[in-house]
C-alpha cells in the first residue's frame, strides 16, 4: 500500500502534552497500516521551553522537516504557530488556538505579543485551509485543548487519518479516568463549529 509522504508538524510549549499528542497521531497511524516516524522532539519540554515534534506519514516519510517542508500544522501557542511560518507551503494546512503562554520576554517587557488576528490574515492567504480556534469551549481542561485541535483538525482536507483511527489510539494509549476525558475533548473538537467571520 502506497501513501503519499504527509509531514505534519506540532508546535508549542513546554507543558502543552506535544509528546502526548504525537504518540496518539503515530498510534493512529500505525492502527491505519500507514509508516510512520517521528523526528526528535526539540526544544525543552519543561514548562515554558519552546517545543516541537515532526511526524512524518507514509513510504520512506522521515520526521525531519526543512523549509516549506510542512503539510500540516497543529499550533498549540499562537507565538509558536507564527514561528513556524517558513515551514509552510501554499498547500500547507493549518490549524491553532489562542492559549497563549507568554513568552519570557514578553513577561519581562522586552517584547509585545504579536497580532493573532493579523497572523491569522496573513497565513489565510498563503496557505490551503486554515482553522484559527479564537476561544476554546469553557468546559475543557486546557490540558486537553491539544486533543480538542487534533479533533477539529481531523475534519480539515487534507488530514491523513480518519477520527475513528485517533479514538481508536487514545484508547489503545490513554489509561485510566483521563481517557474519557480525552476522548470527551476529542469528540467536542470534531464536533465544533467555526464562526464564520467572512464568507
Amino acid at each position: 500500500m502506497n501513501h503519499k509522504c504527509k509531514k505534519i508538524l506540532i508546535a508549542g510549549v513546554g507543558g502543552q502534552g506535544i509528546v502526548y499528542l504525537s504518540n496518539i497521531i503515530v498510534e493512529a497511524a500505525m492502527l491505519s497500516g500507514i509508516p510512520v516516524s517521528v523526528s526528535e522532539i526539540h526544544g525543552l519540554s519543561q514548562r515554558g521551553g519552546v517545543v516541537t515534534s515532526g511526524i512524518g506519514l507514509g513510504e520512506n516519510c522521515s520526521g525531519f522537516y526543512g523549509k516549506a517542508g510542512i503539510d500540516i500544522l497543529i499550533g498549540l501557542e499562537p507565538l509558536e504557530t507564527q514561528r513556524c511560518l517558513s515551514y509552510l507551503h501554499k498547500n500547507s494546512s493549518v490549524i491553532f488556538g489562542n492559549y497563549r503562554v507568554q513568552p519570557y520576554a514578553v513577561n519581562a517587557q522586552m517584547a509585545e505579543y504579536p497580532e493573532v488576528n493579523d497572523f491569522v490574515a496573513y497565513i489565510s492567504e498563503q496557505c490551503k485551509e486554515v482553522v484559527y480556534i479564537e476561544k476554546f469551549p469553557e468546559n475543557i481542561d486546557s490540558v486537553l485543548y491539544n486533543v480538542f485541535l487534533l479533533g477539529r483538525a481531523t475534519r480539515m482536507q487534507d488530514f491523513p487519518l480518519s477520527a475513528n483511527k485517533i479514538e481508536e489510539a487514545i484508547n489503545a494509549t490513554v489509561l485510566g479516568y483521563f481517557k474519557e476525558k480525552t476522548l470527551k475533548a476529542f469528540t467536542l473538537g470534531l464536533e465544533f463549529e467555526l464562526n464564520k467571520l467572512s464568507v
